[in-house]
């Protein structure tokens, strides 16, 4: 199985294993994610030509290079080579070295020597004694396995399905102190814990559990670490200063989609379970996986083909922007996770008809395919009509009217379109029905840009819309967002709300990447694993200290 090994930046030392095609990015759904900003979306693809791999460029912003040389025509690549994605190195390995081959097991021939040799009492005591544990190890396996089998025909809430089932493993393995399961949320960037059962007094503290789990998750057959040398180099990769005795991580996936990880640690107790019980958690984790599916998958797309939503989710990434814009002084972060396998959101950077630089955030009314429609259509016509176009509410007027003679009745779309001046810091912004922008001021500050917005687009034939201007501070920063971050909740239907958007934001700092990435823990906090009830898209904008 071929590997890519990142040997520089944050990432370095992670080994991201696939089969025999992927698309890395920092994209949702790239099969290698790499979560670096000078990576595009959908940055490259490497994909098996017989018996070699070839490496594409994927129109990326800042560009794909083998053995140093940009890639612009499909190049053949091979084992040891060094490929770069923006700024991001790795080496590409034809084929991953982690499982270890099994040796044959040889017995002596009938008519040895060995096999003349009388065994001793105490031998044949040992020999049977062995063998009965290995088979009552057997039994407890199997029984295992029929109580999560039982537990998938139940009709009953997930958390507490999961629960029962972890009970079934900790049971199966009386020495594991903490058994979870972790649901991927907000756009995978974070893990929540879903469900969780704990020994009482037995769970050690280990803060890298999410770092654990994502290393785990990169990897074809998860992580186990059951020993003190592979105790010593997590603590190094992860820089822990504690790591349980033994601490295992395995991928919740379904076809090839990646739902969560179940997380097993013992807090004192080495080979808590045998090297050869990886394969018994990886299926283990498939039943979870099923579980999930089934209990969370009961949108009406679950009855379209899984190929073709998979198609259709891949065409729909093209039209969101596969880098944010660079602009000298500035920073700009972006985050997109659909609430179900294609959405409604939309967002984009552009120039107006000066060339300053401008974005849009939307939100479409419809759902998923029809929602996904509309997004599709808007992202042709907001570039098509801003290089035309001096300013924002000029954007919106325009779009008005196209969307009045094209949506269907009932829908409309929520949007924010903004201009930047550079020079000044200045915002020109123009609202139509959508959550008004957050400006964090270097004193920690945090309030509402503008005023209430218009109509959405759509509703009417002749709205007017008007255009506000704010001042962006020298380290400061600006949050734009849909409506699934506030409209978030948690299992007790709880709302994420305006209150905790504020204090996340006053406590992240004014940094792009700092507040997107405090407000993406806290809701992958605070949802705990809950489904996503709505897309949510996230724009980051800050302007650098001292500008």
């Amino acid at each position: 199985m071929p590997s890519l090994i990142v040997t520089s930046g944050l990432l370095a030392g992670q080994v991201f294993s696939f089969s025999d095609v992927a698309i890395i990015g920092r994209g949702q759904f790239s099969e290698v994610r790499l979560n670096d900003p000078t990576v595009s979306r959908r940055h490259a693809q490497i994909r098996r030509n017989g018996q070699h791999y070839e490496l594409r460029d994927q129109d990326s912003a800042n560009g794909t290079f083998c053995r140093g040389q940009r890639v612009v025509q499909p190049v053949l690549i091979e084992d040891g080579d060094e490929l770069q994605f923006g700024e991001v190195k790795a080496v590409f390995r034809s084929a991953s070295s982690e499982q270890p081959s099994l040796a044959p097991l040889t017995l002596p021939a009938e008519g040895s020597t060995r096999a003349r040799t009388a065994v001793s009492p105490q031998e044949a005591q040992a020999v049977a004694a062995g063998a009965a544990m290995g088979l009552r190890d057997l039994l407890t396996r199997l029984k295992l396995f029929c109580d999560l089998g039982a537990l998938t025909r139940r009709r009953q809430d997930l958390r507490e399905l999961l629960g029962l089932a972890l009970e079934a493993v900790q049971t199966a393995f009386p020495q594991t102190s903490r058994a979870a399961v972790y649901l991927q949320s907000a756009g995978g960037e974070h893990l929540a814990a879903l469900a969780q059962r704990e020994r009482p007094g037995e769970a050690l503290d280990f803060p890298q559990i999410e770092e654990f789990l994502k290393e785990a998750l990169r990897r074809e057959h998860g992580l186990n670490v059951i020993d003190a040398a592979g105790r010593e180099a997590l603590a190094t990769r992860l820089r822990a200063s504690v790591v349980p005795a033994a601490v295992l991580g395995m991928p919740l996936r379904l076809g090839d989609e990646t739902l969560g990880a179940l997380y097993l640690d013992s807090a004192y107790v080495e080979h808590a379970w045998r090297a050869a019980d990886q394969e018994l958690f990886a299926g283990v984790a498939g039943l979870l996986a099923w579980m999930i599916a089934s209990t969370q998958g009961q949108a009406p797309e679950r009855t379209v083909e899984a190929h073709d939503l998979a198609l259709a989710r891949r065409i729909q990434q093209r039209f969101l922007p596969q880098s944010p814009p660079t602009v000298a002084g500035y920073r700009f972060a972006d985050s997109y996770a659909a609430a179900r396998v294609i959405g409604g959101d939309f967002y984009d950077f552009f120039h107006f008809r000066d060339g300053r630089p401008g974005l849009v955030i939307a939100d479409v009314s419809g759902k998923a395919v029809s929602g996904a429609l509309y997004m599709a259509r808007l992202s042709v016509q907001v570039r098509t009509m801003a290089r035309h176009l001096g300013g924002p509410a000029e954007l919106l007027a325009g779009l008005n009217h196209k969307l009045y003679q094209e949506l269907e009745p009932g829908m409309f779309v929520t949007m924010l379109a903004a201009l930047l001046d550079a020079e000044t810091g200045t915002l020109r912004i123009a609202n139509a029905g959508h959550p008004a922008p957050l400006l964090h001021t270097p004193d920690g500050g945090v309030r509402e840009l503008g005023e209430p917005g218009a109509l959405p687009l759509g509703a009417m034939a002749d709205t007017a819309f008007r255009e506000f201007a704010a001042t962006l501070p020298a380290g400061g920063g600006v949050l734009f967002y849909t409506d699934g971050l506030d409209e978030a909740h948690n299992a007790k239907k709880e709302l994420f709300g305006k209150e905790r958007i504020l204090r996340t934001l006053a406590d992240a700092g004014g940094s792009a990447q700092g507040m997107l990435d405090a407000l993406l823990a806290e809701i992958a906090r605070f949802t705990a694993g809950e489904p996503q009830s709505d897309d949510l898209t996230l724009i980051t904008l800050s302007r650098d200290p001292g500008r």
